[in-house]
């Protein structure tokens, strides 16, 4: 393959590489798939001659393999999750091509990211990413980046839907394990789960997400929803902020259903019952 040929965009059986560039086609974002590692380093390779970039200027976020799974071909139409994130930067997704992946089971992947784009997307100094200077930026568009995360859920927003298919998630694992899989050379990003961030703060992830806690008026109107009556913020002034998450919302749900199923209460003595039984008030 000529220096040329890795730039026209045409149907590829060895490798295809996806860029994201900003509003001056500056690349930001770069992923290369192709069917062996040593396709794929090649391909950089020589993505990084025929574009006049330089290696020293991006990151390395992720590698490894990725079973293909039902796929039929690798485009942009295909990357719809990873366009849809990369949009959010102010990023337009762009490839070389279709990798039609007939007869491959599985494929191998780099992904690196400039430095400026690897500064908004972490959060180094404890800052929430969500304070940079992309206001439509929503923080947890990072997990489908492929790269390795800490996220400080204290939300409790569901995470495994999110994950892109080259991904664990470990809640409250110890630290010494944690430490100990970004350091080998795997096939897999790591998304890590808690409610205290300061436990890791001795690793280093490339991104940093914080999820605040619902607020009481959040609380009350997602309760709301689940019972189909009108709840008011009120009831949970006293609410400690780690009890104010959507986990909580469904656990004091399916509370109040029960009383008033099987204890045959009225709606205000169920709810008034359920929120002291779940702050531990009896």
């Amino acid at each position: 393959m000529d220096m040329e040929d890795i730039l026209i965009p045409k149907e590829r059986r060895d490798a295809v590489v996806l860029i994201g560039v900003d509003k001056g086609e500056n690349v930001e974002f770069i992923k290369v798939y192709a069917v062996s590692e040593g396709k794929a380093k090649q391909t950089l390779e020589e993505f990084f001659s025929a574009k006049g970039l330089f290696p020293g200027d991006y990151r390395l976020v992720s590698r490894g393999t990725e079973e293909v799974g039902g796929r039929k071909a690798i485009t942009t139409k295909s990357e719809e999750k990873l366009s849809s994130s990369l949009a959010r930067l102010g990023l337009r997704l762009l490839s070389n091509g279709v990798l039609y992946l007939e007869g491959v089971e599985r494929i191998y992947q780099f992904t690196l990211v400039s430095e400026a784009l690897y500064r908004r997307i972490t959060s180094e100094k404890g800052e929430d990413v969500r304070e940079g200077p992309v206001p439509e930026f929503e923080p947890l568009d990072v997990l489908s980046l492929g790269v390795d995360v800490l996220v400080e859920n204290l939300r409790g927003i569901g995470l495994e839907e999110l994950l892109p298919p080259n991904a664990i998630l470990l809640r409250e694992p110890p630290l010494k394990e944690v430490r100990e899989l970004l350091e080998k050379d795997r096939d897999f990003s790591i998304v890590v789960e808690t409610k205290d961030a300061g436990k890791y703060s001795s690793l280093d992830f490339p991104a940093i997400i914080r999820l605040p806690p619902l607020t009481v008026e959040e609380f009350a109107a997602e309760l709301s929803e689940r019972l189909g009556f009108k709840v008011e913020p009120e009831r949970f002034l006293d609410y400690p902020p780690e009890r104010l998450n959507l986990r909580n919302v469904d656990a004091l749900a399916g509370l109040v259903r029960a009383l008033l199923v099987r204890k045959r209460l009225s709606l205000e003595e169920a709810l008034s019952l359920a929120v002291r039984l779940n702050l531990g008030g009896l």
